[in-house]
This record gives structure tokens, C-alpha cells and sequence, in this order.
């Protein structure tokens, strides 16, 4: 597979985009500062999560821009904003981005003294034409990409085939969003890590049948002069080594392993993951790096919890495991990064496993886009829980696209203290919930609580099982705003299916399919309609979205799929209800 990459120095940054001075948007930097305002270096890289759904995620970056306000809303024309555009597209993938991998895509950016508060990433839109760096980039078989972002996954409802599919980033011309606290100074250069954690952004859904993907972006960043590493090693001998191993199981071998390094909650009511990596199945070895050294409000960080999962294997947990600032991959001496344990770990096999779904008419309320988390408990008093699978909500059902896997009645957790590397004295515990039970929460994709947890215990019969979500409440001080859509078409002769997507920072946020595609069904194509959509986030400074429309015929998705943007955005900042208005014609 090609890869392309490109790195800006601060001279290159100078040449290609004239920073000296220059104002204005649209491609150039834009800065409100003076020409000879002083000026610091910032380097922006990507690291990335792991996902055991998708074997790769290709995005195609373009530009990124920044800006001292965390709630000003992004306009090509506004020139409050500093913004670099890179010299041409680079297509990256994602999903080599950890185990302490770093891509800098954006290194020696000039950029004037103060303190930012924001920062947009601008991706190429799936359906744009394909940049040349898209064509140059090859996906497994040796193909060249077929959208500008692209995912390719292991398809179980083809027989396990490789299957490419696009990645529709919701309303791309808006930016993906990250906000922090980033200070530049004169003379000095920071670096950020950001992270994408493919597990919790990656979103997919149904399109006619077939499998497509959107993001629900919530990026996270590191500087990295305050972070260090862990790293460890399972033993390779008890990993499946191919697909075919893993369809097989014979013998049984582990597969999809996720190591997560999990913090207590600021209200200390479970643990959340912080950082978490894949494991390479040819050595075993693994890197969660950058870690954090230093929570939001400045205090020490003085170790993690390590929690080790995956497909046919029993969950382990490693607790109390420290990180020290400034160590990293392949660091000696002071630099040398905490190891689990000296020895590669040995697993707890056992292919007991079943499937969860929400239960049917059950879906996730009161928006469709969110997720659910499944998670347990040590059986000692007071512990809270710990995230041990996570899985995103198809944004246009509620559902899962795919169950989950779990690991079944006839399992246990493995607990152990770190010892200075030494080697672990597991102890083989049963959850609180029970052998095979997680308490289930969940929770919609912005501006909600994540809901009670409650128990789903395994099945009594069979290997599925279903459960009902829980209420996610609004967070505190957020209303419950409505959009009323009133929606016209026009010259519609095939398509007849018709979603409505509201969108936040490229993140969808509700969509409605039922209403949208029964104004379509009448009238030959040629109709308007309205409908609302309730329980819209309100009264907040970014509590503003954008829309389009997904149309396509039933008989033939792929080919006839069309996105069609409705103009300006839906500004729910300072009211609670808005009306959209839109138009959409026929192909």
C-alpha cells in the first residue's frame, strides 16, 4: 500500500500559503494579526485508537485552521481565523496511527502569540473528486481508493469478504472540531498529539443493505513535552495469526484485542478509558502512548488502570500501573516507557461467547445517534465499573448495525496489582454484575448524560441476547430544542428513500428516515412536507447544527445515492426552536 505523506516546514508553510501579512480565507492563512506581529511554531500530528471492526480508515486531510474563541463559528470569509491549507490533499490512514505511531501532517506552522481555544480540521468529502492522493493510495487488494475517505472492513454479512465502502463525514465543509486550551509563544514551538479513537468515532450504518460509515468525531490532544508510555506484550503464540484462523477457532486462538488504560470519572462513578491500542498479532507487543500525565485541571496523574480485551479470551485488568512524563516508545534510561510486565502475558482462552442488540422497538431515545457502553464490576465494596466494549448506534435506526460480542456465561475476570514489571499475580474474580453480565449504559452522541446503568445478564439459551436502553437525560443547564422541517421536491423519478440528517462538527446528531421518505413516496416525486424533530440540544454556544438529505433508490444504493446540503445552519444557541426549509430536486 502507497502512503503519501507531506510535511510543512515553517519556511514551506511561509512559501506555499504567504503567510507574511496576508488576511483573508478560503485557502490562505488568515490572522487578524499585524505582519510583524511575534510569532511561535506549532506541529500538529495524529496519533489514533484502535478499532477491531475495520482493518483500515483512509481520510483525505486538506487544510486545518485555528482560532482564540471555542464558540465561533466557522465561515470561509471570516478572517479571524488562521488557516493553512496544505500544498495538496494527503490521503492518511487512520488505522496505523497507534501502538505510538504519529503521523506530523501539519509540522512548523507559524502561527502569532496567544491562546487558542479552537481548531478545525478540514477532510476532503467522500463524494468530491478524487484527489490525485486518494488515487496514489492503494487498499489491501492494491486498488486505488474509491473515495477520497474510505473504510475497508471485514464484511460478516458477505462471508467475511473485504469490503470497501465510503466514509460520509456529515457536512465536511464545516470542519471537524477540537477545543483546548493551545498557547503559543514567542519563539518556542508546540506540539500537539491529536487523537481520532477510531472505536468511538467510527460510526456504521445501513444504506440500502449495504454497509457505509459516518464519524461522530469528540477529538482528544496531547502535548507532547507532558505525556509518557506504557507498553507490554501478550504471547503471540495464543493469537490467531489469519482471518481464517479467527473464523475457524481451531485451535482456539485470541483475536481483536483492545488494551485500554482507564482514570475514575471526575464524579467517580466508573472508569472511563483515556487512551487505548491495538496489539500486533505476529509479536504480541503493545504501546499506549501519549498518555496524559496531567488531568484537565492540572493535577498529577499517577497511574492508569490497564485493561486487556478481545474476541475469544477472558478480560484482564492491571491496576495501578504509573506513567512517568517524558518517557516514550523506544525510550532508555529515564525515557524508558513503563513495561507491564517483563514477560509476554499469558491469556485465559474461552470461546463462550454471545451477541448483543437493543431490543427490537427499543430503540436508542431520544435521538438515534449515540452509543452504548458495557461495562463491569469488581466484586469488592464500592468499586465502580469499567468500560470493557463500547459500540456506536446506527444514527438512522438507534440499533446496532451489528451486535456485539461478548464474552459468555463461563467468564471471569483477571485482576492484578502492578509490581515494578515484574510478573503478575493474577486473581480470577466474578464480576459483580455476574459471569458474563455488564451493566449497560448509553448515551446520545453531544449535550447528554450518559444514562443508569443496568444490568443485562447473559443468555439463558442460545447466544444472543437483547436489552433495553436506559433514558439518557440532558445535561445540566442544555434545553430541549425542536426543528420543524418543511421539505419540498421536485422532477424525483427513481429515488425513494429519503433521510434527513441534522449535523454538529461533522458528527450526525438525529436523522429521520420515516417522515423524510413518506413526503418523497407522493405525488410521483413532486411534494412537500412537514415534520419535526425533537429533543435537539439548546441553549448552548455550540448548540448550532447544519443538514442535508440522503436520497437514493431502494433497488440501487450505491449507484444512486445523492447528498444534498440544505444552506446555512440551524442556530439554536439562544432559542429553542428553529424552522429549516429546503429544496431538493431531482438528479
Amino acid at each position: 500500500m502507497k502512503t503519501v505523506r507531506t510535511l510543512l516546514t515553517a519556511a514551506a508553510v511561509a512559501a506555499a500559503l504567504g503567510l507574511a501579512g496576508c488576511g483573508g480565507g478560503g485557502g490562505n492563512a488568515s490572522s487578524s494579526a499585524p505582519a510583524a506581529a511575534p510569532t511561535g511554531v506549532m506541529n500538529v500530528q495524529l496519533t489514533d485508537g484502535p478499532s477491531d471492526e475495520f482493518q483500515h480508515v483512509w481520510v483525505t486531510i486538506e487544510s486545518i485552521a485555528f482560532h482564540t474563541s471555542p464558540d465561533q463559528v466557522w465561515t470561509p470569509s471570516d478572517a479571524s481565523w488562521v488557516k493553512y491549507t496544505l500544498p495538496a490533499p494527503i490521503t492518511v490512514d487512520l488505522s496505523t496511527l497507534n501502538n505510538g505511531t504519529l503521523d506530523d501532517v501539519f509540522a512548523g506552522l507559524s502561527l502569532p502569540v496567544g491562546t487558542y481555544r479552537q481548531i478545525r480540521f478540514f477532510f476532503a468529502g467522500a463524494d468530491d473528486s478524487l484527489t490525485t492522493s486518494a488515487l496514489d493510495t492503494d487498499d489491501s487488494t492494491g486498488a486505488a481508493l474509491q473515495w477520497n475517505d474510505q473504510v475497508e472492513f471485514l464484511d460478516g454479512r458477505n462471508n467475511w469478504a473485504i469490503t470497501e465502502a465510503p466514509l460520509e463525514i456529515a457536512y465536511p465543509t464545516q470542519g471537524i472540531q477540537l477545543t483546548g486550551t493551545f498557547s503559543v509563544t514567542a519563539g518556542s514551538t508546540l506540539t500537539l498529539a491529536v487523537d481520532f479513537d477510531l472505536e468511538h468515532i467510527i460510526v456504521p450504518f445501513n444504506h440500502g443493505g449495504l454497509t457505509y460509515f459516518t464519524m461522530k468525531p469528540k477529538l482528544a490532544y496531547y502535548d507532547l513535552s507532558q505525556v509518557g508510555a506504557i507498553t507490554g506484550q501478550v504471547n503471540p503464540a495464543q493469537l490467531c495469526q489469519s482471518a481464517a484462523a479467527q473464523i475457524s477457532q481451531s485451535p482456539t486462538c485470541a483475536y481483536n484485542l483492545i488494551v485500554k488504560a482507564e482514570l475514575l470519572t471526575a464524579d467517580g462513578s466508573r472508569h472511563a478509558v483515556a487512551r487505548e491500542t491495538t496489539v500486533d498479532p505476529l509479536t504480541g507487543n503493545f504501546t499506549l502512548y501519549p498518555l496524559a500525565t496531567h488531568d484537565a485541571a492540572g493535577n498529577a496523574i499517577a497511574a492508569y488502570d490497564v485493561l486487556v480485551r478481545g474476541r475469544e479470551m477472558e478480560t484482564m485488568l492491571v491496576t495501578g500501573v504509573p506513567v512517568t512524563m517524558g518517557t516514550h516508545p523506544g525510550g532508555t534510561g529515564s525515557a524508558a516507557p513503563t513495561v507491564l510486565q517483563s514477560t509476554a502475558l499469558a491469556l485465559w482462552l474461552n470461546g463462550g461467547e454471545y451477541t448483543a442488540q437493543f431490543a427490537s422497538g427499543s430503540p436508542l431515545a431520544p435521538l438515534s445517534s449515540g452509543y452504548a457502553v458495557f461495562q463491569q464490576t469488581l466484586p469488592d465494596p464500592g468499586a465502580v465499573p469499567y468500560e470493557v466494549r463500547w459500540r456506536n448506534t446506527d444514527p438512522f435506526a438507534g440499533s446496532f448495525r451489528n451486535p456485539i460480542p461478548l464474552q459468555g456465561a463461563t467468564s471471569s475476570l483477571h485482576v492484578a496489582p502492578y509490581t515494578a514489571g515484574n510478573t503478575l499475580a493474577f486473581s480470577s474474580v466474578i464480576p459483580a454484575e455476574g459471569q458474563g453480565a455488564f451493566t449497560v449504559a448509553d448515551n446520545e452522541v453531544v449535550y447528554y448524560a450518559l444514562s443508569p446503568g443496568t444490568v443485562m445478564l447473559p443468555p439463558s439459551s442460545g447466544t444472543t441476547q437483547t436489552f433495553t436502553p436506559g433514558l439518557p437525560t440532558l445535561a445540566a443547564g442544555v434545553q430541549s430544542g425542536t426543528i420543524t422541517a418543511n421539505l419540498s421536491f421536485s422532477g424525483i423519478v427513481h429515488d425513494n428513500v429519503c433521510e434527513l440528517v441534522i449535523s454538529r462538527f461533522a458528527a450526525v446528531v438525529d436523522a429521520d428516515t420515516t417522515d423524510c421518505s413518506s413526503i418523497l413516496s407522493t405525488n410521483g416525486g413532486s411534494n412537500s412536507g412537514s415534520f419535526s424533530l425533537t429533543g435537539i440540544p439548546a441553549g448552548e454556544p455550540g448548540t448550532y447544527y447544519y443538514a442535508y438529505v440522503r436520497i437514493f433508490d431502494s433497488a440501487h444504493p450505491a449507484a444512486s445515492r445523492r447528498i444534498v446540503p440544505l444552506p446555512g445552519f440551524i442556530d439554536l444557541r439562544t432559542q429553542a426552536t428553529q424552522t429549516l426549509n429546503g429544496s431538493i430536486p431531482g438528479a
